[in-house]
C-alpha cells in the first residue's frame, strides 16, 4: 500500500523540526563535551598521582629510606629536587632554560581553584609552574621546590576583610606580619602538561607539601576530589577582572 501525499513532511515541517533538533543540540552539546572532558582529566590527574607516588617509593628504596619523604634535603636546591625524582620515571623530557622556547616547556601562571583577590581587586594567579621541570612518557609535568630551612618564619602580606592588601600608615609599603610555614619542599604536578589548560588548581594541576613532620599534604584537599569522588573542585575564571 502507497503512502499518501498527506502523510509526507512539507519543507516548513522538516525546517522547524531541524530548528528544534540544533537547538537541543547547542543545549546539551557543551554539558556533554564538558563531562567527557573533566572524566579524561580525572583519569590524568589519578594516573599521574600514581605514578608521582612509586617514584618516591622508588628512590626511598634505592636509598634505603624508611620514608618517601627522605627525597627532601635541606642542604639541596629545588633543580636537585626535581632531577632525583625526573631520575625515577622513564622515557621523560627534563625542561630547562636551555630550551625555554619549547611549547611543551614554557612558564605558566597557576589559577586559583577558584577566583580570588590578587590583592588589588582584580582575580589573579595562586602560583606559578616554572622551569626546571619535567613531563612525563603520559604528558602530566612534575616540579620540585626545596627549601633549606624547616620550618621557616616569612613576612606576609595583610589582607582586608575583601582579600585586599593593607597600607594603614599610608606609607606607600604594605603591612606585613611574620607567619611561620612548616613546609619543607613542594611538589607540583600538572596531569596534562603546561601547554594544555585551565592550568588551575583543583582541575589539571595540584600541590603536595612535604612537612617537617614527615608527612605529605594535599593543599586544600584538592587532589582528594577526584581520587575518591571521580570529580574535579574548581571554577573557571579570567585573570585581570575586577572583583565586585
Amino acid at each position: 500500500m502507497g503512502l499518501s501525499r498527506n502523510s509526507a513532511f512539507t519543507l516548513a515541517e522538516v525546517l522547524i523540526t531541524l530548528g528544534i533538533i540544533g537547538v537541543v543540540a547547542a543545549m546539551t552539546l557543551p554539558t556533554l563535551v564538558g563531562k567527557y572532558q573533566e572524566k579524561v582529566l580525572v583519569t590524568q590527574v589519578k594516573k599521574t598521582y600514581s605514578e608521582l607516588q612509586n617514584a618516591l617509593k622508588m628512590y626511598a628504596a634505592k636509598n634505603e629510606c624508611s620514608d618517601i619523604v627522605c627525597i627532601s634535603d635541606l642542604n639541596s636546591t629545588s633543580v636537585e629536587l626535581t632531577k632525583k625524582l625526573y631520575e625515577q620515571f622513564s622515557k621523560t623530557k627534563l625542561c630547562t632554560n636551555s630550551n625555554a622556547k619549547d611549547k611543551f616547556c614554557k612558564n605558566i601562571s597557576v589559577k586559583s581553584n577558584k577566583p580570588t583577590n590578587n590583592g588589588y581587586g582584580q582575580t589573579g594567579e595562586a602560583d606559578t609552574f616554572s622551569r626546571t621541570y619535567f613531563l612525563t612518557a603520559n604528558g602530566a609535568a612534575i616540579r620540585a621546590v626545596q627549601y633549606n630551612e624547616c620550618p621557616r618564619t616569612v613576612d606576609e602580606r595583610i589582607r582586608d576583610e575583601n582579600g585586599n592588601f593593607v597600607d594603614e600608615d599610608n606609607d606607600g609599603k604594605l603591612d606585613t606580619k611574620p607567619v611561620t610555614k612548616h613546609y619543607c619542599a613542594i611538589i607540583y604536578f600538572d596531569a596534562n602538561g603546561t601547554a594544555k589548560g585551565p592550568n588551575q588548581f583543583g582541575a589539571d594541576i595540584y600541590r603536595l607539601n612535604i612537612l617537617d613532620s614527615g608527612k605529605i599534604e594535599d593543599v586544600q584537599n584538592l587532589l582528594k576530589t577526584p581520587l575518591t569522588e571521580g570529580k574535579l573542585k574548581y571554577t573557571p575564571y579570567n585573570l585581570g577582572v575586577e572583583i565586585k
